[in-house]
């Protein structure tokens, strides 16, 4: 383990500290917000640092792995948290399994997608910001049903977020290469950014409408990340 894997883990901690105390905060005090997504998206700014990592079992042991333990411990026992706010924020608020498979699907981008990681994080950003923002603006907005009970408020709102946040990712990881921070040859896609951005937000979108709420987490992510791959990310 080199210096700037330590650095990366204090990092991903300190955000998802930051994320939880956030939430949990906004909570105790009764503000009116989902605070279950405060954490969901929180969580996912560990995008713009996951690429320090120098090998991926780093961030299978150190970070993703007990992650998801931490996570799946509530939904054995609503005992094993003891902080009441984060047992309640992990088993009741929203679906039981969800904050869960975000952990796993994030195992999952680290073990298959080493050679496509550019791809894979504009997958996170797809299940972080995308269905974050469009559960909060559907919630709060939607007025017009399409399926599963979801709104086209809120469609439009994991649209808009996953393409915006994958023109930044694009653009990101096209400078860290730039500046030799990001040896990965994965940053520059075959077609404009624009267009890589566009798809990604269209295919997050459709698979966040016709996905059960619970699964989505795992099944959208994924099919934005192999969408992405075939563009030369």
């Amino acid at each position: 383990m080199e210096t700037q894997d330590i650095i990366a883990l204090a990092l991903v901690y300190a955000i998802i500290a930051v994320s939880l105390i956030l939430a949990m905060t906004l909570e105790r005090k009764g503000i009116e917000c989902n605070v279950r997504k405060v954490v969901h998206i929180g969580v996912g700014f560990f995008v713009f640092v996951w690429w320090m990592f120098t090998e991926g079992w780093i961030m299978l042991v150190f970070f993703t792995i007990p992650f998801a333990i931490i996570l799946l411990l509530p939904m054995i026992s609503e005992k094993a948290m003891p902080i009441k706010e984060l047992n309640d924020l992990t088993v009741n608020k929203g679906h039981r399994t969800g904050l869960f498979l975000y952990a796993v699907t994030i195992s999952i981008m680290v073990i298959f997608f080493g050679d496509h990681w550019t791809a894979a994080t504009i997958g996170i950003v797809a299940m972080t910001f995308g269905d974050g923002f469009g559960s909060v603006i559907g919630k709060r907005y939607g007025r017009h049903r399409i399926l599963n009970g979801k709104s086209l408020e809120g469609s439009l709102a994991v649209f808009v977020a996953t393409a915006v946040m994958a023109a930044v990712i694009i653009l990101y990881y096209g400078w860290l290469t730039s500046a030799g921070f990001y040896p990965g040859g994965d940053s520059v896609a075959t077609v404009p950014f624009w267009v890589a951005s566009i798809i990604a937000g269209l295919v997050s979108m459709v698979l966040e409408a016709v996905c059960p709420g619970q699964f989505d987490n795992i099944l959208t992510p994924l099919a934005v990340a192999v969408a992405m791959v075939p563009l030369g990310l």
